[in-house]
């Protein structure tokens, strides 16, 4: 006999009336949102082409702050202790205070900032179109070093084990030690790097635009293996137990072998995949040219669900507390439910607010659930699945068929509670 456990009894009412891959909110902007977004509590910011770095509430999207620039965003959010940091195409880097938008600082470069910064041991890295990789101090904006390369550098910078990596226009990966901007090593590919560098186990992952993804030794920049896709590779590289994933222009989205870059999987959307994945709790989540937003499922890719915006997607996708964040070229900015309910997080209160029009619970000893509702009422999967449904009153349900795992169950009284099964 399996065991039955009823987890949460209730939810805020703004993820009552949606399923998996139903839109919580949209915030309109100005302009496009290539800008991936950032989660910090219940902040979620990321930048617009309307020249504006927007702080929203994670739960119902209204708006807690903007912050204007001098010109369009496409450098995504890094929040560290309390501030964020972004590159505007004004020549500026940014330091702003979370909580309420004022700027802490700015410093100044020589042309735009598409790269997305990245934080460590109080110093921000960052890669400008003037062709260099900025290191500056966090606290004041001060300049400790900058490493120039031999063209743009559109590659957001990535640090491991005091070396900061970052791909060029100028067709190399770059290894520069974090203390003093010294060049460790640099390795060569056949065309520019948009793509992000990522590390895992003493390898460093990237995508060039010569159609291939590269795993080279950390140590001294050798390759460890390579793989050929059908076309450019803008997307970075995310690596999560063994596996790497990485979309392509050619449409496609990638599982690799962490090991040696042998084809796990691969699906195609119906538009190039510019977007970097974001995998969370088994769910892989990548957006499109397509204008859709897809989660798919890490073992064989096949998708789950998705969501249809009204242009490309451009901005990597970011998953919290039950949210998948994303903004589009339609000008608005998304949040889309993940798995039809917030998460685990308030278990006491839950269980303080019981309804009398709608209970769960499971028959002891048995592998029966009985479910009473004064509205009609539906048992889904984690997924999204709709496993059986159900008109108002009593019912028992014989579950011992049914997989172990977390079912999420609904009534037409905007309610839900999670049932699991083990």
């Amino acid at each position: 006999m399996k065991n039955l456990i009823v987890l949460i009894v209730f939810f805020s009412f703004s993820y009552l009336l949606s399923g998996p891959g139903e839109m919580l909110w949209k915030y309109e902007t100005g302009d496009k949102v290539r800008s991936s977004a950032c989660v910090t509590g219940t902040t979620v910011l990321f930048g617009s082409w309307d020249n504006y770095l927007y702080a929203l509430n994670t739960t119902n999207g209204v708006r807690k702050w903007k912050y204007q620039t001098g010109h369009d965003i496409y450098s995504s959010p890094f929040v560290a202790d309390g501030v964020v940091y972004i590159g505007g195409d004004d020549f500026y880097i940014y330091a702003i205070n979370v909580a309420n938008g004022a700027l802490k600082w700015r410093h100044e470069t020589y042309l735009w900032v598409d790269s997305s910064p990245c934080v460590a041991d109080g110093v921000l890295y960052v890669g400008s179109y003037d062709n260099n990789l900025y290191a500056v101090n966090v606290n004041d904006g001060s300049l400790k070093w900058k490493y120039q390369t031999e063209y743009f550098i559109y590659s957001s910078p990535c640090v491991d084990n005091g070396v900061v990596y970052v791909g060029g226009w100028d067709d190399y990966l770059y290894a520069i030690n974090a203390p003093d901007g010294s060049l460790k090593w640099r390795y060569k590919t056949n065309e520019d790097i948009y793509s992000s560098p990522c590390v895992s186990n003493g390898v460093v992952f990237v995508g060039s635009n010569d159609f291939n993804v590269y795993a080279l030794n950390t140590s001294d920049g050798s390759l460890k293996w390579k793989y050929l896709t059908d076309s450019y590779i803008f997307s970075s590289p995310c690596i999560v137990d063994g596996v790497l994933y990485v979309g392509c222009l050619d449409n496609g989205v990638y599982a690799l072998n962490e090991n040696n870059g042998t084809l796990k999987w691969r699906i195609y959307t119906s538009g190039p995949v510019y977007t970097s994945p974001c995998l969370v709790d088994g769910v892989l989540y990548v957006g499109s040219n397509d204008n859709y937003l897809y989660a798919l499922d890490i073992v064989d890719g096949s998708v789950r669900w998705s969501y249809k915006t009204g242009g490309i997607i451009r901005a990597s996708p970011c998953v919290s507390e039950g949210a998948v964040f994303v903004g589009s070229h339609d000008c608005y900015f998304y949040a889309v439910e993940t798995y039809g309910y917030k998460g685990f997080s308030n278990k006491e209160t839950a269980f303080k607010l019981p309804s009398k029009s709608f209970t769960v619970s499971p028959n002891p000893f048995t592998d029966r659930l009985s479910i009473s509702s004064l509205s009609d009422a539906s048992v889904y999967s984690i997924t999204g699945q709709l496993i059986i449904k159900l008109g108002k009153g009593s019912h028992e349900i014989d579950t011992g068929s049914w997989r172990e795992g977390v079912y999420i169950v609904s009534s037409g009284e905007n309610t839900r509670r999670i049932i699991k099964i083990k």
